[in-house]
């Protein structure tokens, strides 16, 4: 099993960097900004993390913990639709013009039931469902390269600050899912912001971030998680949910009890019809684990001891004319560092490192590898890989990174450069 997210920790003390500094006013285009709160139509309750878009565009955002989403659009969209979306729910299309102007709007979404008729019906293990998904990914997912255009960020955080930022634009070589070649990314564009005070007696390196979040699609490097053949794990069926007006299995899977390993947990979602990954959200159990810090830490000072509290991860796939295409990963790993000697203190400082990839843009034609020299490698941190705000008029009137931001926000302030670009 690959280890995922790699953090170098290094002893440093470092001068003090603006993470705000560079902005560079630019004349925003004309926009609109939609606002509004999406919520159960069964329940009346707030809709977490529902996927707001506008249809044929690369613009979108996600509703917040109490169902709130806003969401700015190019003006001439205003004849377009936004798009909710919802797991267990049906899709809703709502014209933009009759939202403008009105930021109350409440958007109920209705429940959409699962026809178990249409659907082989099962229950309890779903290990054979999972072992068939395995063998099923050659034909569901292409079995061509392709290119893509995808958004990058991670982010570091000690405490409830952020201490490092980056942003980039990728061009993805997509290899095929029936072969053993790799992916392969490398940057467009980039840029980065530090704020490391001089207090700070830690500098973290996070290396690999986007190899990782590329070996992330799982239907292309099942070994990430399965190993050879999933037999380490338990799998239970806990039923079916709607995903984009289709059923979809969710199948959880824990270790077996007495397996020392440090392995994953979490839940898969299924198509019920063509068994493809749809959606993976899974742990990894380094909970309680001392030995969970060899993972993730390359290097560290002797007398540095470090604690992973938690390692999230998620993975998305989309549908198109039958193939299944990898579509967002994401990275999250939480740790403490404190010091066995006085000189440091005794109170322990929390961390957390972040990772986020979503596909833009994706195109069959003029498929080529990279030059090895502009290839992402896994032992690359790409904060040194990128500059300072590198071409300011690229990012426009968001050339400042707001780190509170979602990934999603900031593809849809990019969204006419988040595409193919012509030669």
């Amino acid at each position: 099993m690959k280890n995922l997210s790699v953090i170098l920790l290094l002893f440093c003390l470092s001068s003090g960097l603006n993470l705000f500094s560079g902005n560079i006013k630019q004349q925003p285009n004309p926009t609109l900004v939609i606002r509004g709160r999406v919520l159960g139509g069964d329940t009346n309750q707030p809709l977490v993390n529902a996927s707001i878009s506008v249809a044929h565009e690369n613009v979108s955002s996600v509703t917040n913990q109490d169902g709130y989403f806003s969401i700015r659009i190019s003006a001439s969209a205003e004849n377009s639709k936004l798009v909710i979306r919802h797991l267990g729910y049906e899709n809703m299309e709502i014209p933009i013009n009759t939202l403008i102007d009105t930021p109350n709007n409440h958007i109920a979404l209705q429940a959409s039931p699962i026809e178990l008729s249409e659907i082989l019906v099962v229950s309890g293990d779903g290990v054979n469902l999972v072992r068939e998904a395995l063998q099923r990914i050659p034909e569901n997912y292409p079995s061509d390269p392709n290119m893509m255009v995808a958004f990058y960020r991670e982010s570091i955080e000690k405490g409830s600050n952020y201490i490092s930022l980056v942003e980039a634009v990728l061009d993805v070589y997509k290899a095929s899912y029936r072969s053993y070649s790799n992916d392969q990314a490398r940057i467009y564009i980039g840029r980065k912001a530090t704020d490391i005070s001089p207090r700070d007696t830690v500098l973290l390196k996070f290396q690999g971030g986007i190899s990782d979040a590329l070996m992330l699609d799982i239907a292309k490097y099942p070994e990430i998680v399965f190993g050879t053949d999933g037999s380490e794990y338990t799998y239970h069926i806990n039923g079916l949910i709607n995903i984009n007006n289709k059923p979809h299995y969710i199948i959880s899977f824990e270790p077996y009890a007495g397996i020392d390993d440090i392995l994953f947990r979490g839940n898969i979602y299924l198509d019920a019809e063509s068994l493809a990954f749809a959606r993976m959200e899974f742990n990894m159990n380094v909970e309680e684990r001392k030995d969970a810090s060899s993972i993730f830490i390359r290097k560290k000072p002797r007398k540095m001891r470090v604690e992973v509290r938690e390692a999230h991860y998620v993975v998305d796939y989309i549908e198109n004319d039958g193939k299944w295409y990898f579509n967002y990963s994401s990275t999250e790993v939480g740790f403490r560092v404190r010091w066995t000697n006085r000189f440091f203190g005794l109170f322990a400082t929390s961390y957390t490192i972040g990772s986020e990839i979503a596909v833009t843009d994706r195109y069959n034609d003029n498929v080529v590898k990279f030059p090895r020299k502009e290839r992402i490698r896994s032992t690359d941190v790409i904060a040194e890989r990128v500059e300072y705000f590198m071409d300011p008029n690229f990012w426009g009137e968001y050339n400042v990174i707001e780190p509170d931001q979602q990934i999603t926000d900031a593809i849809k302030r990019l969204s006419g450069k988040l595409r193919r670009r012509s030669e």
